[in-house]
């Protein structure tokens, strides 16, 4: 049986109507790649502020793939790849202290693909953290264009982002690669960024420095359990927390039984050193 995905866009959004047209022009609107049935789906309100799969017209699918515009920061062109959900109080849509399911293995794609494609263009790409709504108990990423409306309506970067959405998911198997959630840093976090295009972990849920203050055992385990992909390592950027969150996180981590990696050292050492960690991580069980 081929896995169902939808590619969901709201027609208040300039960015994902876009590219929904873009995509439209090229494939149609419901289309097979590889083992995948795909079908654009249209709501004409915001997706954020939705809870229920069903009034999104998304609840026969396996997976919901939103195409979406980015706002703010970094204040320039770019492409970027998040999980919904909300590690501490909702402002934006959804439910407070509640993540949504996590697909770690397509935003990493999505991120590769794209990196490939924006050369010479001025876009960049980059990893965000879990943020904003819906947190639907459905598997979601928000594929996103930015930073704001001349990105929304350039029509090379809506091309870029269009095929790059494309080509992911055509690529895209799930547990392809190892899984991790992480903790720390800014909005847009190059070092996660790097994680996803020079190392083999793909990340899903984070929580960025703003929301650390809400992480505890209970949001640590939620991580855990609704990362889509069963998370091996947990990825901390150290400098970019509070002392006093770094020590909660990194206690609640161990008491999960997931080990921790500090990312510069990720980045300095590769993947040896996330599943040394792993290895001992299994040793002590023994």
């Amino acid at each position: 049986m081929k896995t169902k995905i939808s590619l969901l866009y709201s027609i208040r959004d300039p960015a994902g109507k876009n590219m929904a047209s873009r995509m439209m022009s090229e494939v149609g609107e419901q289309f097979d790649l590889d083992d995948k049935e795909v079908e654009l789906v249209s709501f004409d309100r915001e997706v954020l502020y939705v809870r229920d799969c069903d009034e999104l017209g998304v609840g026969d699918f396996d997976y919901v793939v939103v195409l979406s515009r980015h706002s703010g920061t970094p204040h320039a062109p770019i492409l970027t790849a998040h999980v919904p959900g909300n590690f501490g109080r909702a402002r934006y849509g959804g439910e407070s202290f509640k993540l949504g399911i996590a697909v770690p293995s397509l935003m990493k794609e999505y991120l590769l693909v794209a990196s490939g494609m924006v050369k010479e263009t001025g876009y960049s790409v980059g990893f965000e953290p879990t943020h904003h709504g819906p947190t639907l108990d459905k598997p979601v990423a928000f594929l996103e264009i930015g930073s704001d409306e001349r990105a929304w309506n350039d029509p090379i970067g809506i091309e870029l982002a269009a095929k790059s959405v494309l080509e992911a998911i055509e690529r895209w198997r799930p547990e392809q690669y190892p899984a991790a959630i992480a903790f720390g840093g800014p909005h847009v976090n190059d070092h996660f960024t790097k994680v996803e295009l020079y190392t083999d972990f793909a990340i899903g849920h984070a929580a960025r420095k703003l929301d650390a203050g809400w992480v505890d055992s209970t949001m640590v385990r939620q991580a855990i359990e609704r990362n889509g992909e069963r998370p091996e390592i947990a990825i901390v950027d150290n400098k970019g927390l509070k002392g006093e969150d770094r020590a909660r996180i990194e206690s609640a981590l161990k008491e999960a039984g997931l080990k921790t990696v500090r990312v510069k050292r990720l980045l300095r050492e590769g993947a040896e050193v996330g599943r040394a960690q792993i290895g001992q991580q299994e040793e002590e069980k023994v």
